[in-house]
């Protein structure tokens, strides 16, 4: 075997050992719902969506990856239903959806 090929042979092994191996990342829905409350539809929707990313990072924890909330956490959207209780009293039942990244 010549020099040329064994240092071809060692750089090729370099190359493919010393390359970053790219980490699959994926997004997992999670869904929250708060039923009925007592709180402003702002307070509601925060705490819908809060729940659905717990259950996103819950379903990332659960398919054995890693969720990077600091990084990778979208706002959520948030739908809401309203009533009054017999004394008139606003209630609201929030819905939230959103996505954790997850490696």
């Amino acid at each position: 075997m010549r020099a040329s090929d064994v240092l071809g042979a060692a750089l090729a092994a370099v190359c493919v050992l010393g390359a970053p191996i790219a980490a699959r990342a994926a997004q997992y829905q999670g869904w929250g719902d708060t039923g009925w409350v007592y709180a402003s539809k702002r307070d509601c929707c925060n705490g819908a969506i809060a729940i659905a990313q717990q259950d996103s990072m819950n379903a990332c924890v659960n398919s054995g990856g890693v969720p990077r909330p600091t990084t990778g956490m979208q706002r959520g959207s948030c739908q809401w239903d309203w009533t009054q209780d017999g004394s008139g009293n606003m209630l609201y039942r929030c819905y939230g959806e959103a996505a954790v990244w997850c490696r």
